[in-house]
């Protein structure tokens, strides 16, 4: 029996994708360092939960890529993340950078203030570009599509929300996309498959 709903599916991958916005301020904790702990914990921690989610969404994208795992969705409007950057940048990790880390107290408070950040973008499926895909030149989209371009699917009027990663400058609306499925509604452009991701 077939169903109009839209399924977002798993919401792992989303939150990976909020934790590889954020992973910066790891990056920048491990150079700044701390007086509670020692050098040879805190910076490898550090280092390990800025390199784990880019790492984790590049098994992901692999995986799918070799599976073939891929979805073909209608775009009727895209958006580029890249107009929230500034208060991103102002709002978030200025401020995660600059909190006072003295003590083991305040190491705890802050863990858990970024632990809210996340959970907040995550559920208000704010999505930023991962640092290391932007250096390989990859941008994040928001896009709202319909979630098939043919058979009953296309007769659903529902539309769904996707990330899309991709190469592209734009998405043109009323095209078609496909992309890998890495989960939860994020689709890597299948047309910008010339190399890993």
């Amino acid at each position: 029996m077939a169903t109009n709903n839209v399924h977002e599916g798993l919401g792992f991958v989303r939150f990976v994708l909020v934790w590889s916005s954020l992973s910066p301020v790891f990056l920048l904790w491990s150079i700044r360092g701390v007086d509670a702990v020692a050098d040879y914990i805190w910076i490898p921690l550090c280092l390990l939960f800025f390199a784990l989610p880019s790492a984790i969404l590049l098994i992901i994208f692999w995986r799918s890529r070799s599976s073939k795992n891929v979805k073909t969705v209608e775009i009727e409007t895209a958006r580029d993340q890249r107009e929230h950057l500034l208060t991103y940048l102002f709002a978030m990790l200025i401020p995660l950078f600059d909190a006072n880390l003295g003590g083991m107290r305040d190491v705890v408070a802050v863990a858990f203030a970024l632990l809210f950040v996340m959970f907040l973008f995550w559920h208000m499926r704010l999505h930023y570009m991962n640092l290391i895909f932007a250096l390989c030149g990859y941008r994040i989209y928001t896009v709202e599509a319909k979630p098939g371009i043919g058979g009953q699917e296309r007769q659903s009027s529902r539309m769904g929300t996707y990330v899309v990663i991709s190469k592209r400058q734009y998405l043109p609306e009323s095209s078609a996309l496909t992309g890998y499925r890495l989960g939860g509604n994020v689709l890597v452009d299948e047309a910008n498959d010339r190399s890993a991701v």
